[in-house]
């Protein structure tokens, strides 16, 4: 003889006491995920919201910030004076040789 220890399962009852109230407890777990899960989409639904909020706000002020930068208004363009200040354009000259090679020099006679 062999002696079964600690075998027994736990699957469906057997009863049909046991299968009412296995059947109810069923129930019970199924209508509390239900509104669990109805709640945890609800929450997700106004986190996403509000994201979407503050993403279209931020857009819009950076909208009218952009718009307040542009300066609008009407210009004209004034014809430029041929001359200098001293009336004389021939007298324009480069800057004294400061001693860099860049320039050529001319052999002195």
């Amino acid at each position: 003889m062999t002696q079964r220890i600690g075998t027994q399962s736990y699957g469906f009852p057997q009863t049909w006491l046991g299968r009412v109230i296995g059947g109810l407890l069923a129930a019970a777990l199924l209508v509390a995920a239900f509104f669990f899960l109805f709640i945890f989409l609800l929450v997700l639904g106004g986190v996403i919201l509000a994201v979407l909020l503050r993403l279209l706000w931020v857009v819009r002020k950076a909208k009218t910030q952009a718009s307040q930068d542009i300066l609008e208004g009407e210009y004209s363009v004034e014809p430029q004076e041929e001359g200098t200040l001293d009336g004389s354009a021939a007298d324009i000259r480069p800057p004294p040789d400061s001693g860099s090679s860049h320039q050529p020099r001319h052999p002195e006679k």
